[in-house]
């Protein structure tokens, strides 16, 4: 009788891997085939870990943005904030170096405030500084600031 194969589990860095590269390749295409692979990618991969789910959003925030789509690059930086504690907690040497050129608090801010939520562009401001992302995003909040 022949053995069971059993199927490979792959790591969340290397799922992550996957992800990126497959997002390389579709967005030489252009934006709408890259959000054709983003949100295939969600569709299909109900297993897919949370951390990887944070980069996964912030893709589809940087790519919604590119489209001009702001409620969609909302909802996504909504996710990727939700996932944003997995990712620290699974990949944090990973975020650690990808996050200054992360797009979910830049592409938020500007989603936020398109859509009128200068309050949540601040939150947002405050956190990506409060995270250490630098000086920009403190000069964001100080042209925010009148909103509050």
């Amino acid at each position: 009788m022949a053995r069971r194969i059993e199927p490979s589990k792959k790591s969340i860095p290397d799922i992550l891997g996957d992800l990126r590269s497959g997002y390389r390749e579709a967005v030489i295409i252009g934006p709408s085939a890259a959000l054709k692979f983003l949100e295939r990618t969600q569709e299909s991969q109900h297993s897919l870990p949370n951390a990887v789910k944070c980069f996964l959003f912030d893709l589809l925030a940087e790519t919604r943005a590119q489209l001009g789509d702001w409620e969609g690059c909302n909802e996504a930086v909504k996710g990727a904030l939700a996932n944003l504690a997995a990712a620290e907690s699974d990949l944090g040497a990973e975020l650690k170096n990808s996050l200054p050129g992360m797009s979910l608090f830049e592409r938020g801010i500007a989603a936020r405030s398109e859509l009128g939520d200068f309050e949540g562009a601040l939150q947002l401001c405050d956190e990506a500084t409060a995270r250490g992302l630098g000086a920009h995003f403190e000069a964001k909040r100080a042209s925010l600031a009148w909103a509050r």
